[in-house]
């Protein structure tokens, strides 16, 4: 993909090959001749195994006579491996999808741990499954602010300022008066939905997307659409970019302004707040995927029981690539939002 993130989306190896990190990509089996060298060395092979199960010299010879003419024609059989040396230096991040089978070695976990690359498990209908984020630089300060502002007040500040930044990214200015209005977290939410509600009814695509609209956060979950179902799987490496991104300085993620009381909220309460703003950056790739011609309808099936669409291979790549091209400046721009916030909460 890039040199910060790496996408595995087939069968793989992360290990440890001369004290350094290796990514080992394997493809299908090959088949080739077998060299005169091969054979040789097969040949001796045969010849200590029959000596360690007694054997006569005159039966191993028997056996052993003519073996490189018998096996003339034959052709062996190895895995297609191709190795990749990776620099931890620039290495950010790496991405497992469900097309990917393999292992991971306790030596390249402590690589990764020592260097702070995070890793996401993807499933096949775009969510994000697990993910290791080894980043650990809490500041009790800063988390004593986040627990105080749910009951001085701005915690309620806070979530209004992260809404209005959402609103204005959606052009749906309107509601900013309402916003403003707001006198709890559950009126601000209020305010949220109606003009979230309102912008994706803007959205307007060909049937053969079968398309019509967002439904609601549970049954988005599960979307029946290629559009809700490339919208989960960018929203998704959304809040785990930003996760990263918060961790390193310092929050508590569980604590939380705007999904401070959300029942169906996630581990990571404080990410899904800050992303709102950036909810956008998704939604314009995805148009930019769909008009560019670059995803399609049919890169997209239903699952067995039918509950839910999943994305096909080929597609599945393209997507996850575009979208972690289009999260490349997230913490450079995310930064005055955050320095905002850090010092609302003083």
């Amino acid at each position: 993909m890039n040199e910060s993130t790496l996408l595995i989306n087939s069968a793989f190896a992360l290990r440890q090959q001369d004290l350094k990190p290796v990514y080992t990509q394997i493809g299908d089996r090959i088949e080739s001749p077998y060299t005169e060298s091969d054979l040789k060395d097969l040949k001796e092979k045969l010849i200590k195994l029959y000596t360690k199960t007694g054997m006569s010299l005159e039966n191993i010879a028997k056996r052993t006579n003519n073996f490189e003419e018998r096996m003339k024609g034959k052709n062996k059989k190895t895995d297609g491996k191709k190795d990749y040396p990776i620099d931890l230096n620039k290495l950010e991040r790496i991405i497992i999808t469900p097309n990917a089978s393999g292992y991971i070695s306790t030596a390249f976990i402590d690589f990764i741990k020592s260097h702070n690359i995070a890793i996401y498990w993807i499933d096949n209908k775009g969510t994000i499954e697990a993910s290791f984020i080894p980043f650990d630089f809490k500041k009790a300060s800063l988390i004593v602010k986040q627990v105080e502002a749910r009951n001085n007040g701005k915690g309620l500040e806070i979530a209004k300022y992260i809404i209005k930044l959402k609103i204005e990214s959606e052009d749906m200015k309107s509601y900013l008066p309402k916003l403003n209005k707001a006198k709890d977290i559950k009126e601000v939410m209020e305010v949220e939905m109606v003009a979230s509600s309102n912008y994706f009814k803007k959205w307007k695509f060909s049937k053969e997307w079968n398309y019509s609209g967002r439904q609601g956060k549970l049954n988005n979950k599960y979307a029946l659409d290629p559009v809700n179902t490339m919208l989960n799987l960018g929203y998704g490496l959304l809040a785990q970019r930003m996760s990263e991104i918060l961790l390193k300085r310092g929050f508590e993620l569980s604590i939380g302004f705007l999904h401070a009381y959300d029942a169906t909220a996630s581990w990571n309460r404080l990410t899904y707040d800050l992303i709102e703003p950036y909810r956008i950056w998704i939604d314009i790739k995805v148009f930019e995927l769909i008009h560019g011609l670059r995803i399609k309808p049919d890169d997209f099936i239903f699952n067995e029981d039918k509950s839910s669409m999943i994305f096909r291979d080929d597609a599945f790549a393209i997507v996850i690539e575009e979208f972690m091209d289009a999260l490349k400046l997230l913490e450079y721009k995310s930064l005055p939002m955050i320095r905002t916030i850090e010092k609302m909460l003083d």
